[in-house]
């Protein structure tokens, strides 16, 4: 068993396995295929496919996870995200729903899947970090926005082209005249019924009872005669297996879509992760084996004509709330879905799916990723990240989900350099008659001495922030009357690094400093910083009487000429 659970991580949630066990996944796998078909159908209309590659998206794939995940929280399937991603970037090269749009899709697939499989071997499981919270709201909160306006051609049954949403809501509101009045009365039948009874039986599967109760009412009163979309064939069976065709002139046009697709799909399934994770779990997520298991979910499904595949918020919650313990739960989702389309998809023929009704699935699931309470929150917390989230929220409006998204990178990427080039630099001041130093901005009760300046530093220091560093050090002791100060005390507590330009930069202020009878003193340093000082050209400088273990230390030897750890501050490893 140890071997293959080395080969297949996922069979390590078997090894204690027993008939309580499956009887959880047996009854969660059933609930969870009941989410899986409506929302399957659903997203795979929203990616611009036939509804029953959502279908095939739900079988081989969520079994190779089960094999190689370390999750046992994640449903593993069709996403909104991934489809309004899809849509948006292959629409740029081929027609939705045409022959050669289908072969994108799957060569797609295929792609993303060879990308996540590769970053999982290279150990890239951190790129999960490029993405910033903030990020992701703006983001999620508008590609909502965006699919829920995707599907109400379906909702009012018209068509007024392709747009941002804002072009779209103008254009739905001038053309009223036109639109399906039973399309819509179907709509907001639907609508009330996946709101309003759930809040009061959360546990039934009401996508998958409208979807059943609207195939048999469509039947019966002829929809289609009426003018109503509907989808009345879905083919008997399982997909054929297929190797994906490709050229290096599709592959280039696709890589864009490829990257961004699977950078969201594995932030999407890492973010589930973290956010179910307890320290009482019986195996701990690996970040690189989950980039592993969902690249090689989505490699096997493109032979299976699936479209890419990741973890749904939604899906994942109710995977728990259902009581899976395993991923075995989503083996047995893929067999019932299996069973459908083998034996019941010829029910179409007769009993015809009205499209208004996945339309109004696809909008109740995700609704919930849009999250104004959320972005209100960030608005109180920090200004700067609500303003990354509101631009990446806007420009995925108004231009797109992939500009969006790169935009709200870009910006995230931007913050960190700031943050880093121009850190928090703050004078220092004593407190409670020296036993603390405290921010002299934030404390009134402080006493600033004048023959003192007593400052830290927090972040690295390096190339990018030492003229920062020293524009703020300059300006504060061009404040000071230069005959009053004598010591100038840089508390390195909060930094973890210093390199070689920053040492060069050090050395000009202590011979700046020593021209004006000013001593520089530094105090705090952790070891990594001493191991560098130590070996650099500062260490001429360095001596017991420069170097002290804390702030306190350096007050007490300029008052007294003493400081009783004073070695303390010079040990360093030496060793090369």
């Amino acid at each position: 068993m140890g071997k293959l659970v080395s080969i297949f991580p996922g069979l390590a949630w078997y090894q204690d396995y027993n008939r309580r066990t499956f009887r959880g996944d047996l009854l969660s796998g059933i609930t969870i295929a009941a989410m899986l078909i409506p929302q399957g159908m659903g997203y795979a209309l929203v990616a611009g496919l036939p509804a029953e590659y959502g279908l095939y998206a739900c079988i081989i794939p969520p079994i190779i996870y089960a094999l190689l995940g370390t999750s046992n929280k994640l449903s593993i399937g069709p996403a909104a995200l991934d489809s309004i991603l899809i849509l948006s970037g292959l629409s740029l090269i081929a027609e939705p729903g045409t022959d050669n749009y289908l072969v994108l899709a799957v060569t797609l697939t295929l792609m993303v899947g060879v990308i996540q499989f590769g970053l999982g071997l290279l150990k890239f499981g951190f790129i999960a970090n490029f993405l910033s919270y903030p990020v992701i709201l703006g983001y999620t909160s508008a590609a909502s926005i965006i699919i829920i306006g995707s599907q109400l051609d379906n909702v009012l049954g018209v068509d007024v082209g392709a747009g941002n949403v804002f072009g779209l809501v103008s254009r739905y509101a001038q053309s009223i005249g036109s639109w399906h009045w039973p399309t819509l009365a179907i709509s907001v039948i639907g609508l009330l019924f996946l709101i309003y009874p759930k809040r009061r039986l959360p546990s039934l599967p009401f996508g998958l009872i409208l979807i059943v109760s609207g195939m048999i009412v469509s039947g019966l009163w002829n929809a289609q005669d009426h003018g109503v979309s509907v989808i009345d064939y879905i083919p008997q069976g399982l997909p054929v297996v297929v190797a994906p065709s490709y050229s290096w002139d599709i592959v280039k046009q696709l890589l864009p879509t490829a990257l961004t697709v699977a950078l969201m799909g594995y932030v999407g399934s890492m973010s589930i992760c973290k956010a179910q994770e307890k320290p009482s779990d019986k195996f701990q997520v690996k970040p690189n084996q989950e980039l592993i298991a969902v690249g090689a979910a989505n490699l096997a499904g493109a032979f299976f004509k699936a479209f890419p595949v990741s973890a749904s918020f939604s899906r994942s919650a109710s995977f728990v709330e259902a009581g899976a313990l395993t991923q075995m739960s989503a083996v047995v989702s893929s067999i019932t879905i299996v069973l459908i389309l083998i034996f019941f998809t010829p029910a179409f023929t007769h009993y015809p799916l009205p499209k208004a009704i996945l339309a109004v699935i696809i909008m109740t699931s995700v609704y919930g990723l849009f999250k104004p309470k959320e972005m209100k929150a960030l608005f109180h917390q920090s200004r700067h990240e609500f303003i990354i989230a509101m631009l990446t929220f806007l420009t995925t409006l108004l231009l797109g989900v992939q500009q969006g998204l790169i935009i709200g990178v870009v910006l995230s990427i931007g913050r960190v350099l700031y943050n880093t080039v121009a850190p928090h630099m703050t004078e220092l001041g004593a407190m409670q008659g020296g036993k603390l130093y405290r921010n002299v901005n934030r404390f009134q009760e402080v006493e600033v001495r004048k023959d003192v300046l007593i400052f830290r530093f927090d972040a690295p220091l390096y190339f990018a922030n030492k003229d920062y560093f020293t524009e703020k050090l300059y300006g504060w002791i061009a404040q000071r009357e230069i005959d009053d100060l004598n010591v100038v005390i840089f508390d390195a507590e909060a930094v973890a690094t210093v390199d070689a330009t920053a040492i060069r930069m050090l050395q000009k202020v202590i011979d700046n400093l020593e021209q004006q009878n000013i001593e520089l003193y530094i105090t705090n340093a952790i070891g990594p910083v001493r191991d560098v000082l130590m070996k650099s050209t500062l260490k001429e400088h360095l001596s017991t009487q420069t170097m002290f273990p804390t702030i306190q230390d350096a007050i007490g030897f300029i008052d007294e000429g003493v400081c009783a750890d004073r070695g303390v501050s010079l040990q360093a490893n030496t060793k090369t």
